[in-house]
């Protein structure tokens, strides 16, 4: 480290991105800081990933409890109690923090808000700290509309807070976390209407995907009004009031905005340094690099893939680049992702639509199955499975799956499909019986 610095590397930032990236680079033997003014683990830990995961297993018993009569059991249904259930999520929540923080040995935790006054300079509780590369990790917060009456609807990470369950929610948007908690409190009992501005759900999904979820979601009584935004809200009695551009008002005791997300650059000062940004989110290379060359961004405050484990990806990468004379770089392409309803639904690669626009003609591969679990039961959802390839070649360029299990058997393929894996070598895989994965060889 030149001499002149404080440290070699000051992370700002202690969600899934900043922490790889401080260890990462504690591992060889830097001199490592990481400032961070709210919670150790930033969104993911306790905003995001692990709370909402544990929402939607608590979800899963309810349906488990629809299908238990048809398999023998009598009178399975029981009561949810969200105040129990939300304060053992809490106490685990509370470990895992800790956990996190007596993993970061040898690195320095410098608590509050920094700001850069240069390039190599910060500034952190007023005190002035130099470095000589800095790595921003600051993640994002949910995205408000500007509208009158906003402040009475909640975000995803307010749902964590609620003493009690209120009876009937409005959630306002349709993609990952409107979904997700739109089954889930439906599941725990509560009315649920979403409202969304597409006429399907997860818009960026495949089409095919988006219309079985969009059924999925009718199926568990959740009232969908598609194609109109929320214009206002009206805060009554015990109730809100939401006026929508199509000219419907809307009741519900609660409120729930998931809207998309926004970069926590506010703070940072960040026109105080040469970096570039673009719909208020960090411009960076394939390395992560900023246009200033010592200062590095990963995660969500980038313009890249809002995901935990890319972030860790991002992290891994500029660590390298920071210290090493290596310059790997993220693959973006292969990148599986998954909303966990129920059953679940996982992707990797490119839709029909952007297949079609990419490569031409492709093939497509369809198949739709009951999967055996639910075979019996007098509902039961059904599986999809839609694979795309390439006609000549039968490169495999997209899967898409609804079925229970979905995210474990997409990331399974990821290693076999980044090598090149074509549906003829798929056609000659013998799968386990019975199980789901199984219907991808069968297509």
């Amino acid at each position: 480290m030149t001499a002149k610095y404080d440290y070699e590397l000051i992370v700002i930032g202690a969600g899934s991105g900043g922490l790889a990236a401080a260890r990462a680079a504690a591992k060889l033997g830097k001199r490592v800081a990481i400032a961070e003014k709210a919670d150790i683990g930033g969104t993911c830990v306790n905003r995001g990933c692990i709370p909402t995961k544990l929402m939607i297993y608590a979800a899963q018993f309810a349906k488990q409890q629809k299908i238990a009569g048809s398999y023998g059991w009598v009178n399975p249904e029981g009561l949810f109690d969200w105040p129990d259930f939300k304060q053992t999520m809490d106490n685990y929540i509370s470990s895992l923090r800790q956990t996190q923080t007596e993993s970061l040995e040898g690195i320095e935790i410098l608590r509050g808000e920094a700001t850069f006054i240069d390039a190599h300079t910060l500034a952190i509780n007023k005190e002035t700290i130099t470095t000589e590369f800095v790595l921003i990790a600051v993640g994002s917060r949910p995205l408000m509309p500007d509208i009158r009456g906003i402040e009475h609807a909640l975000t995803s990470r307010d749902i964590f807070h609620l003493e009690t369950l209120p009876e009937s929610f409005l959630i306002v948007g349709g993609g990952y976390i409107g979904v997700e908690f739109s089954q889930v409190l439906r599941s725990f009992g509560c009315r649920v209407t979403l409202v969304d501005s597409n006429p399907n759900v997860l818009d960026t999904f495949d089409q095919d995907i988006q219309k079985r979820v969009k059924q999925i979601l009718v199926d568990d009584r959740i009232r969908i009004v598609d194609g109109t935004r929320l214009k206002e809200i009206e805060k009554g009695t015990g109730t809100l009031t939401a006026a929508l551009d199509n000219g419907w008002n809307l009741k519900a005791q609660t409120i729930l905005c998931a809207l998309g997300r926004k970069a926590n650059i506010d703070t940072l000062n960040i026109d105080a340094v040469n970096v570039t940004q673009k719909k208020n989110k960090i411009v960076v290379n394939t390395h992560g690099q900023t246009q200033e060359p010592n200062i590095f961004a990963v995660g969500d405050c980038t313009d890249r893939m809002l995901l935990t484990p890319v972030a860790k990806a991002e992290a891994d990468v500029a660590i390298k680049a920071m210290f090493s004379n290596k310059e790997p770089e993220v693959d973006y392409f292969w990148i599986p992702s998954a909303v966990f309803m129920h059953p679940e639904i996982a992707t990797v690669g490119l839709t029909e639509e952007e297949a079609r626009k990419q490569h031409g003609p492709v093939e497509i591969h369809c198949n739709k199955f009951t999967p055996l679990k639910y075979a019996m039961a007098s509902e039961s959802p059904d599986a999809f499975i839609k694979l795309i390839t390439l006609p000549k070649s039968q490169d495999i360029v997209g899967i898409h799956l609804i079925a229970p299990r979905a995210a474990d058997i997409i990331q399974a393929l990821v290693p076999a499909l980044k090598k090149g894996l074509t549906k003829e070598e798929l056609d000659r895989t013998i799968g386990i019986h019975p199980s789901v994965g199984e219907e991808i060889f069968a297509l």
